[in-house]
């Protein structure tokens, strides 16, 4: 098997020592032939994957969070169209199998599909699967002419990515206490000039949704849609990987009702009373296959934890057959782990 495998040396979670551990994880798979490339600038994973095939590379692993399964996504899949749909099977078979060694601060996409948090951990995994041959294809999401793993949309989550990213120019370490202190402070604001989203859906049942003047909606790919630390966050129970896309929106930000919308989102009043209270507030939409959102005024939009600009208008996709990745068979989900998984994972973290 020949395997690339793409790094960031200038990554503050990727050094000579956790090299020194996985390499030889990953050299002890029979057969496994690697070549590494390191990153020089954002944007360049997807540089060096542009255009590659099974001709090239059986498989492509990515050490990073989110943000690098996003640079790799898009250079194995070359820009996404209207019909992206078209020749799935066919488009799978050629591109290298994609596999993700996490480093990145939520790594949801990789955690979403079974594998552990912490990239030691996650290497014995992945050299276990890719010894048994273990792979899946999985449906990914586009908006306009790029795609998305995770998750994308505007309002207060694309805020909080901009001013995260931010701190990062500055030294600061994108940890889930920076996220949600800055999620507070996003939300305050918001609470004052929201922005007035308009969504027209439009899912594999032939059910529709049609919602204007919402201030927050996004997308997700995966399930859970986040996590804060070792806690996943769920929006949309019903999604994964073999779905459309979960959409989640909240109709208000204002006053008691917007916070308990706010709670919900961040799930921490998903039961009881505040849930409840909450429900009304609540936008949920699951296996949708097309999305057109639309803004009153340019809002920033976010793709798989990064930012993408302002934007207007943006339209939503849901691909299947996409991407063939290496993942354990049947895994668990991640929200059904009990509270004394979570604390253990925190400790890891």
């Amino acid at each position: 098997m020949r395997v690339l495998l793409i790094a960031n040396p200038n990554s503050t979670t990727q050094d000579a020592g956790l090299f020194r551990q996985i390499i030889p994880v990953l050299r002890s798979v029979p057969g496994l032939k690697m070549l590494v490339k390191y990153t020089a600038y954002p944007g360049h994973a997807e540089i060096l994957c542009r255009g590659l095939t099974r001709a090239d590379y059986d498989a492509v692993i990515a050490v990073g969070g989110d943000g690098t399964v996003n640079e790799v996504v898009n250079g194995l899949l070359g820009p996404a169209g209207d019909t992206e749909a078209a020749g799935g099977a066919a488009r799978t078979a050629d591109v290298p199998t994609l596999a993700v060694i996490p480093t990145g601060s939520a790594n949801v996409f990789v955690r979403a599909l079974g594998f552990p948090a912490t990239p030691l951990e996650a290497t014995h995994v992945l050299a276990h699967i890719m010894e048994r041959d273990l792979r899946r294809t999985i449906r990914l999401g586009t908006w306009d002419s790029r795609w998305f793993a995770v998750n994308a949309g505007f309002g207060i989550d694309a805020d909080v990515l901009a001013r995260v990213d931010r701190a990062r120019e500055k030294g600061f370490a994108a940890t889930p206490l920076r996220y949600l202190n800055i999620a507070v402070k996003a939300y305050f604001r918001s609470r004052n000039n929201p922005p007035q989203i308009a969504v027209t859906a439009h899912n594999a049942e032939g059910e529709s949704l049609n919602a204007t003047n919402v201030p927050l909606l996004f997308a997700s790919n995966t399930n859970p849609w986040t996590f804060l630390g070792p806690m996943p966050v769920v929006t949309n129970p019903r999604n994964s990987f073999d779905k459309g896309l979960g959409l989640f929106g909240i109709t208000s930000l204002s006053g008691m009702p917007g916070l308990a919308g706010m709670l919900y989102l961040v799930g921490w009043a998903n039961n009881g009373i505040v849930g409840r209270y909450a429900q009304d507030l609540i936008l949920q939409f699951d296996d949708a296959t097309s999305v057109t959102l639309e803004c009153k005024e340019p809002q920033r939009f976010q793709a798989d934890g990064e930012s993408e600009g302002k934007h207007k208008a943006v339209r939503l996709r849901s691909v299947p057959d996409a991407l063939e990745v290496f993942a354990p068979k049947d895994p668990r989900p991640p929200h059904e782990r009990g509270v004394s998984e979570m604390l253990r994972d925190l400790f890891r973290l």
